[in-house]
C-alpha cells in the first residue's frame, strides 16, 4: 500500500495506537466459522455477556471495606484513611466504587487483565484510579524481572509506567507477566455460537422457508431468468410468509436446505451455552439456562456453589492485589468483601443457627449481631453457659 501511495503521490494515513493493537491481535481472537471473534464481538453473544456480567456483578455488588487489625487480634474499619473512601465510595472523578469494580472485573474476565492508572497526591497517597480500555495498553520487559506498562488513548500516548504506578487485576495467568485471554481460548465455542445465531437469523428473515430450486419446462432466456429471479426474491421473505406461491409453465419447487429441526439448532445452541459457561467457570443456571434435572431445591445449591467456586477466586484476586499494591502490604491494613448476603440462608435457618450458637456458648450474642450486620448492644459480649454444662461441683451425700 505504501508503494502504491508513493507512485500515485498520495500520503499514507497514520494508524492510531488502537488500530495498531487490533492489527497485532492485542485483544482479538481470530476468525471461527467465518466470524471475527474479538472482545467486542464476543460481547454480542448473550451467553458471553451473561457470564462476564455474573462475575463482574459478583465483585461489584458486595461492599468493599478496609480494615485495620488491632493489637488484641480484633479488627476495626479504617474509615480515617483516604484509601477507605477511594475503594468503597469513589475511586475516580467519574465513577463510583461499584462502577469501577464492575468495569475492571469485566476487562479481566473478558480479556485476562484489567488495568487502572494510579494518580497520586502531594503526599504520595493514591488519590484516583483511572481505568484504561483493553487494547490501549501493553506490557513489555525492559530487564529480566522488570517491566513497563505503555498506555495510550484516542489522543495519543499517555506515557510509560512502572508496576508501582498502575493497579492490575489479573485473571488466569500463564506466566508472571501475562494473563490468558478468555476470548482467545474460547473462540471456537464463541464463534460457533455466532454462526448458529446468524444461521437461524437468516432462516427467520426468509420466513422460515428454506432455499430450493425453482424448475420450469423449457429454456429461459437471459432476460427471463433475470425477471424470474427478481420475482422470486420479491415473493420471498418474512413479510410474504403465508402467501401462496403461484407457479406456471409446470413449475416445481425442490427444497435444497435443511430445516431448523434437521439442523438441530436448539440442541446446538443449548450445547454452546454450556460450552461457553464451562470456559468462563460459570454455572449455566447463573445465565438463565437450566435443564430438566434442575429443581428449585437444587437451585439454592447452585447459587452457593457459584459464590464458592466462581466468585471466591475473583474476590481473593481483588483483595490480595489491593492489600499488596494499594495499601501498606504487610502492615495492619487489609480489604475484605462483605459477602454475608450471598451466603445467607432462609430466615428460619438463620434463626435456628443463631439460637444454637448462642445457647451453646460458641458465639456471643454481639458476634451473632455482627454476622447479621447489626451494631453491638451493651451486656451481650459474654457467652452464655448452658445449665447442663455448668462447672460448679454438684452437692450430694458424698460430701457428708
Amino acid at each position: 500500500m505504501k508503494i502504491l501511495d508513493r507512485l500515485l503521490g498520495r500520503k499514507a494515513a497514520q494508524l492510531t495506537y488502537d488500530q495498531v493493537a487490533d492489527l497485532i491481535d492485542g485483544t482479538g481472537g481470530g476468525r471461527v466459522a467465518g466470524f471475527a471473534v474479538t472482545d467486542k464481538t464476543a460481547l454480542q453473544v448473550t451467553t458471553v455477556l451473561a457470564c462476564v456480567k455474573a462475575i463482574a456483578d459478583g465483585c461489584a455488588t458486595p461492599d468493599l471495606h478496609v480494615y485495620r487489625e488491632k493489637a488484641d487480634g480484633t479488627r476495626e474499619k479504617a474509615t480515617n484513611i483516604p484509601e477507605y473512601r477511594l475503594l468503597s465510595r469513589r475511586p475516580n472523578e467519574w465513577q463510583t466504587s461499584f462502577e469501577w469494580r464492575r468495569q475492571m472485573t469485566l476487562h479481566a474476565a473478558l480479556t485476562g487483565t484489567g488495568l487502572s492508572l494510579k494518580v497520586r497526591g502531594d503526599n504520595r497517597r493514591v488519590r484516583e484510579l483511572i481505568p484504561v480500555m483493553p487494547g490501549r495498553w501493553d506490557v513489555r520487559k525492559v530487564a529480566r524481572y522488570e517491566v513497563r506498562y505503555r498506555c495510550w488513548d484516542e489522543f495519543g500516548l499517555i506515557g510509560e509506567f512502572t508496576p508501582d504506578e498502575v493497579f492490575v487485576l489479573n485473571g488466569v495467568q500463564w506466566d508472571w507477566m501475562n494473563s490468558l485471554n478468555a476470548v482467545v481460548l474460547a473462540r471456537h465455542a464463541i464463534g460457533l455460537a455466532m454462526a448458529t445465531e446468524r444461521s437461524q437469523e437468516a432462516m427467520h428473515a426468509n420466513g422460515l422457508r428454506p432455499s430450493g430450486t425453482y424448475s420450469v419446462e423449457g429454456n429461459l432466456s437471459t432476460e427471463q431468468h433475470a425477471r424470474l429471479t427478481a420475482w422470486l426474491k420479491k415473493s420471498a421473505g418474512a413479510e410474504n410468509n403465508g402467501i401462496p406461491l403461484v407457479l406456471d409453465r409446470a413449475a416445481k419447487w425442490f427444497s435444497t436446505a435443511m430445516t431448523g429441526v434437521d439442523a438441530q439448532h436448539v440442541e446446538t445452541r443449548r450445547l454452546q451455552i454450556e460450552e461457553i459457561c464451562r470456559g468462563y467457570g460459570v454455572f449455566p443456571i447463573m445465565v438463565g439456562h437450566s435443564d430438566k434435572s434442575a429443581t428449585f431445591a437444587s437451585s439454592e445449591a447452585f447459587f452457593g456453589a457459584h459464590t464458592k467456586h466462581t466468585l471466591a477466586p475473583w474476590h481473593r484476586a481483588w483483595t490480595q492485589r489491593l492489600d499488596e499494591t494499594l495499601l501498606d502490604g504487610s502492615g495492619p491494613l487489609f480489604t475484605e468483601f462483605d459477602t454475608r448476603y450471598l451466603m445467607a440462608g432462609s430466615m428460619k435457618d438463620r434463626a435456628m443457627w443463631a439460637r444454637t450458637m448462642a445457647e451453646m456458648g460458641i458465639y456471643t450474642r454481639n458476634e451473632i449481631r455482627d454476622e447479621e450486620g447489626k451494631d453491638p448492644l451493651p451486656g451481650l459480649d459474654d457467652p452464655l453457659t448452658p445449665l447442663n454444662m455448668s462447672g460448679s461441683k454438684p452437692t450430694g451425700d458424698d460430701d457428708e
